[in-house]
């Protein structure tokens, strides 16, 4: 089984922030696809600007850019098996996120791990997820 790294361009990070940290976006390993963690940012490591204010916005940039990178592989939101969720208040995570989450994943309900951490890489940032995928 090959195994293919890549970054796709979708108004996300810019470039400089994949290679300072060494990592890809995506990594296609036959049938599954390992996303890296989505923040609620965007922009290049000079100018990384911080996507919402409070859970819920942050939440809402994650998933449309979990989206459009699902997307550029031919997957969807259905063909999430598992996502890790990691969130610096897990009572506002709780509290605000259902209706968020049903929006994009309708009835399908991958398998879910929720973390609370005490900090991300920005000072700003509340939440951060990572998504492993299958094309069926």
């Amino acid at each position: 089984i090959k195994m293919k790294c890549f970054t796709p361009q979708i108004d996300y990070f810019e470039q400089d922030v994949f290679d300072s940290l060494s990592f890809s976006q995506i990594v296609e390993v036959g049938n599954t696809f390992y996303l890296s963690g989505i923040a609620p940012l965007k922009g290049s490591l000079e100018n990384t600007l911080v996507m919402g204010q409070c859970i819920e916005e942050q939440l809402e940039f994650i998933l449309t850019t979990a989206g459009k990178c699902l997307e550029c592989v031919g997957l969807g939101f259905s063909n999430i098996a598992n996502w890790t969720i990691y969130t610096t208040d897990i009572d506002a995570f709780a509290n605000k996120s259902g209706e968020i989450l049903k929006k994009y994943l309708g009835q399908h309900k991958p398998v879910c791990t929720l973390v609370q951490i005490s900090k991300l890489i920005h000072p700003e940032q509340m939440i951060e997820i990572t998504i492993t995928a299958v094309k069926e």
